[in-house]
């Protein structure tokens, strides 16, 4: 079977059973080759379900070869420099969870004893280095997820705000005295890195990155073209901007599970329904909640997709800002 043109662009599928959503791809796959030299990449949340995926295209094709699995933040860094070029992204961060956890423990001495640490200085009294490894090292978590999932705070706390971004039309939350060592932390980190180690923390390299994809030039270096997302439940927000944006060079496939018939995003308790309408009017008498259509109740929708699946439909939620349907049918109908 030889290589046929791919065409660029974001494919979102969704379905209530992994195996359903594997068969799909796989005939696509079938359907649409690669080059033999080339490597069909895959990402996936977990080692767990890498797994399940080789086994499961090594029984349905007879061998699982050229196939790259791998989880999101590896293949977000890889890219960057591919992209923006190996020599100005490093191989690692220097912001990374294992440096971080170094760093912290050369400034967490230095920093406990100024105003506004109380809450640090409080566990690092005693002067135990096992203590202080310990709180490092849950530091340094701490943070590296931030770098993934609030790398909108953590801008935001680099300018010197220490403060948590609201969301279109809601207005930012001032951090509570007992948490602005967390923002102040982060300022101190920076301060310690040089001019070329800022340069490769994550938030300024996505940027540069989405720019780079973004602005309409050939790329200097080719990158896949294929990337299949597979079965994830959840996906941060940088992840989804830059397989959007590597879309208009790239075929992305996305499998997300979804167990329900109806739009998912649209399923929301009664609860919720009123929090947001409180929201929307502060003053409560502007809009009697009585009056609210059925319709918008989503009583059609499975309570429980409201109640406990709330994490993957605000992914859903999110998906709908990158999905569109009318564009993916003319690419790929």
């Amino acid at each position: 079977m030889t290589s046929v043109p791919l065409q660029p662009g974001l494919l979102v599928l969704h379905g209530n059973r992994a195996e359903l959503l594997g068969d799909a791809l796989f005939e696509w796959i079938r359907r649409y080759p690669l080059q033999p030299l080339e490597e069909e990449i895959f990402l996936v949340q977990s080692n767990g379900v890498a797994e399940w995926l080789k086994m499961t295209l090594a029984a349905q094709s007879g061998v699982c070869a050229a196939t790259r699995v791998e989880l999101p933040a590896r293949f977000l860094w890889r890219s960057y420099r591919q992209v923006l070029g190996r020599d100005a992204v490093p191989a690692r961060s220097a912001l990374d969870r294992q440096a971080l956890t170094w760093r912290l423990m050369h400034l967490l001495p230095k920093v406990a004893t100024r105003p506004g640490f109380a809450p640090l200085a409080g566990f690092l009294r005693d002067g135990d280095l096992g203590r202080r490894l310990q709180l490092a090292q849950r530091l340094a978590d701490l943070y590296d997820q931030y770098q993934v999932y609030r790398s909108d705070w953590l801008a935001v706390w680099e300018a010197g705000r220490d403060v948590l971004p609201g969301l279109s039309g809601i207005a930012d939350l001032t951090l509570p005295d007992d948490q602005r060592w967390q923002a102040a932390l982060w300022r101190e980190l920076l301060a310690g890195l040089d001019a070329e180690a800022l340069t490769s923390a994550r938030t300024q390299l996505h940027q540069r990155f989405l720019a780079t994809l973004t602005a309409g030039a050939p790329l200097a270096t080719p990158v896949a073209r294929r990337v299949i997302l597979f079965g994830m439940t959840h996906v941060p927000m940088q992840t989804l901007q830059a397989l959007a944006a590597l879309s208009a060079h790239t075929q992305v496939l996305m499998a997300i599970p979804n167990p329900s018939r109806y739009h998912w995003a649209d399923i929301i308790e009664g609860r919720e329904l009123l929090r947001m309408e409180r929201r929307r009017q502060p003053l409560r008498g502007a809009r009697d909640l009585a009056s609210v259509p059925l319709e918008q109740m989503h009583a059609h929708g499975h309570p429980l997709l409201a109640a406990w699946g709330r994490q993957g439909r605000d992914f859903v939620r999110q998906l709908d800002a990158f999905d569109d349907v009318a564009v993916a049918q003319q690419r790929f109908g």
